[in-house]
């Protein structure tokens, strides 16, 4: 899924409330995972989301910290983000 044609701050994404196509509430958005291309654009792997996603932030990974792939974004609205879970 494409954010926009438009490059946008990746940190436009943390806070974002986070729900599944069911509109259930997920949490926020705590964190961004990504990696650099060859060609010096970024990649964006996951989303972490929850406590454990927050317990990460502030003190390095974790095991247990619960992301989303990429490639379970189903929707990034104004005011949040649509998941598909278990994908």
């Amino acid at each position: 899924m494409e954010l926009s044609t438009r490059p946008q701050a990746f940190s436009g994404l943390i806070g974002t409330p986070v729900h599944d196509q069911g509109g259930r509430s997920l949490g926020r958005v705590l964190e961004v995972r990504g990696h650099w291309e060859r060609d010096g654009s970024v990649v964006l792997d996951e989303l972490m989301v929850g406590r454990r996603a927050l317990w990460q932030r502030l003190r390095g990974p974790s095991a247990g910290a619960h992301g989303f792939p990429w490639e379970s974004v189903v929707e990034v609205g104004g005011d949040r983000v649509v998941v598909r879970r278990g994908g």
